[in-house]
């Protein structure tokens, strides 16, 4: 596959990221303001993102102390990464994709913890969280491929 190619599906799958972020930050924030919100990602009791969002986990990833001031909506660490991704996709420098490749390989131990938080402590299926884990997935095999590519030019 040729690095133009993957940088297109790189900010494609970072531009679908950022959307589905925002959309869960939106939801969040709407929740905040009217407790009683039901968004369109609640299909039914236990497909209900609004539940999830509106958890203890939705911030700081569960992890972080409430005064913190790193303790904010987890879709604003993902609109971030996705940014991030877009930005450096656009460089040909091996150094520069290796380590977009190391902070896209972050992601995915985050994504396993809150899918276990998901599927284990809160009891629910987010649609709206899934989307992210499969993006997040994609991302780093995307990048894992134009390093690949770079590596392979680099030797020629």
């Amino acid at each position: 596959m040729k690095p133009k190619i993957l940088d297109r599906a790189i900010v494609g799958a970072s531009l679908l990221g950022i959307l589905i972020s925002t959309y869960a930050l939106n939801v969040e924030m709407a929740i905040q303001a009217k407790p009683e919100y039901k968004a369109f990602c609640d299909i039914a009791e236990y497909l209900s993102c609004s539940k999830v969002l509106s958890s203890e986990f939705a911030k700081g990833f569960g992890l972080l102390p409430n005064e913190s001031a790193l303790k904010i909506p987890n879709c604003i660490y993902g609109i971030i990464f996705y940014c991030l991704c877009i930005f450096l996709s656009s460089f040909d420098k091996l150094n520069v994709i290796r380590a977009l490749f190391g902070l896209a390989l972050c992601t995915i131990p985050m994504c396993l913890y809150l899918a276990y938080l998901l599927a284990f402590v809160l009891h629910d299926f987010c649609v709206v969280c899934v989307s992210t884990y499969i993006i997040n997935g994609v991302l780093t095999f995307l990048i894992y491929k134009k390093m690949k590519v770079l590596s392979a030019k680099k030797t020629c």
